[in-house]
């Protein structure tokens, strides 16, 4: 089994700040760093991180090409990235001493994906691999249809969330791996169970629903499991979701119980939240496997 992530790779700004800014406020940055990024990326990281073969696919410009280089050094299967004339996309992200973040993304070459460089990608996939895509790249529904088509186990994290998602077609998804934020957009509801009940009818597989600091839940309408949160000390949170988003899959695709797979991601998470960045967060397997046997 192979695994190929479909999505955006991105240069995250980073600026460490007092406080975010409240409307109209401007605030003097402590310290400004840059940082590969985008969610395709991290969760590629975290995938492989957790044991998977993982292939990364999407689009950089010339100014992203450190993006591909690093993957390339972390064990990440690169020669499916397409290098384009475009701006890669990036992110500017505030951090607050709590390890609060809120962040800008502007897309660039992520959306600028065209079927015809889908199908090539999906050429080197078959029958019981498994794709993970978000929505910070364009061609996503062609990508679920061609992938169903061939077999594949599809896993979507349906952020950032856009309007559209409200009407999406689940029905092909295995995975479903979101926040408290996205379940409630996406169906209306404003209480968890309901978002979790409401998100089941929709979906054809899974639905991994994230609980921050409250644990995160599995539900595929038979059975349901949740896990409570490892409490840790905090300092950036930006790449938590990826990070949990690579080992729950591992973790079930390898045939664990729902409990032991969420328990096992929400372990990674914890890890990855106690340093800031996102991707250079991203704890290796043998590291949540110690952090587990401490805890």
């Amino acid at each position: 089994m192979k695994a190929i992530v479909f999505g955006s790779l991105n240069i995250d700004k980073v600026y460490s700040l007092s406080h975010l800014p409240e409307k109209g406020e401007t605030l003097s940055c402590g310290r400004y760093e840059i940082h590969v990024g985008g969610k395709g990326l991290n969760q590629s990281i975290s995938l492989s991180n957790s044991g998977m073969e993982v292939y990364m696919a999407g689009q950089i410009g010339s100014d992203g090409i450190f993006l591909k280089e690093y993957l390339e050094k972390v064990g990440v299967n690169t020669s499916l990235i397409k290098v384009t004339d475009s701006f890669s996309g990036h992110a500017v992200i505030e951090v607050d001493p709590d390890g609060q973040n809120q962040m800008i993304l502007f897309p660039g070459a992520n959306r600028e994906t065209t079927p015809d460089y889908c199908d090539e990608v999906l050429e080197n996939f078959s029958k019981g691999d498994l794709i993970l895509m978000q929505y910070e790249t364009s061609q996503v529904e062609y990508m679920i249809e061609k992938a169903h088509e061939k077999g594949l186990v599809i896993a979507l994290n349906p952020s950032p969330y856009v309007d559209k998602l409200k009407d999406f077609d689940y029905s092909r998804i295995d995975y479903l791996i979101l926040n408290e934020y996205e379940g409630q957009s996406i169906t209306g509801e404003s209480d968890n169970g309901k978002v979790i009940e409401a998100l089941c009818e929709k979906v054809g597989g899974a639905v991994i629903f994230t609980l921050g600091g409250d644990g995160a839940i599995y539900s595929d309408g038979k059975v349901t499991a949740k896990v409570p949160a490892f409490k840790v000390n905090a300092v950036d949170t930006t790449g938590a979701g990826d990070t949990f988003t690579g080992y729950i899959l591992n973790s079930l695709m390898s045939g664990k119980a729902p409990e032991e797979a969420l328990r096992f991601a929400s372990a990674a998470s914890a890890i990855a939240v106690t340093k800031a960045g996102a991707a250079e967060t991203i704890p290796s397997l043998e590291q949540v496997n110690n952090f587990l046997m401490e805890n």
